[in-house]
């Protein structure tokens, strides 16, 4: 009897640590699947973030070169308190010297922040926009990317800029996307804020 008690007993300690063994073992397993996998996530999201500022870069100094051609290099000015419709200012130069400076704005339109860069030249004429980032309605204030649209910001000495319907009947005006008053109103808005800030800060700095 004792014998079948101490056996049974035995029994139940091999089986439980067996069981404590499997369970340690599966637990271990399970650990290193869950620390590889972060690894491999971690690198993936470096990897995916690395490559959104690659891209933003990008897309970025060909915004700069689209406003300001005959500028061959560009360099940051410190930013002077503002609103925060000015988020940065780069200075566009050639062999000749400062050639116009590159202003970077944030204006609120109708599906949120549209994100452009101004080219305004040293005698203050706005040399061109180019739109970076929008959340505008396709078809609609998306259209900002379109050359119709931005592409009446060109050398432009009259200023300020206002928004007209339907046909421009100054050199100041502005035809709106047909359906997206607010963004054309925005962009608009925008590059008048850049051109007031130039005057203010950097007209004279040239």
């Amino acid at each position: 009897m004792a014998e079948a008690v101490a056996e049974n007993l035995n029994n139940d300690v091999v089986s439980f640590s067996d069981t404590v063994k499997k369970a340690l073992h599966l637990g271990g397993t399970l650990f290193m699947i869950t620390a590889i996998t972060g690894v491999i996530l971690g690198f993936v999201q470096w990897g995916t973030e690395d490559a959104i500022k690659r891209t933003e870069l990008a897309a970025k100094n060909e915004a700069l070169r689209n406003v300001m051609p005959d500028a061959e290099n560009f360099s940051p000015v410190e930013l002077v308190a503002n609103d925060g419709t000015i988020t940065e200012i780069q200075a566009g130069s050639n062999n000749s010297g400062v050639v116009g400076h590159c202003i970077s704005v944030s204006s609120k339109g109708y599906g949120g922040a549209v994100s452009f860069v101004v080219g305004i030249l040293k005698n203050g004429t706005v040399r061109a926009i180019n739109i970076l980032n929008h959340s505008e309605t396709p078809g609609l204030g998306a259209k900002s990317t379109e050359p119709a649209f931005y592409g009446q910001f060109e050398n432009k000495n009259n200023l300020p800029l206002e928004v007209v319907k339907g046909v421009a009947t100054s050199d100041n005006q502005i035809v709106a996307i047909s359906g997206a008053t607010i963004t054309s109103n925005a962009i608009t808005s925008g590059v008048n804020s850049a051109v007031e800030y130039w005057n203010k800060n950097l007209k004279g700095a040239i």
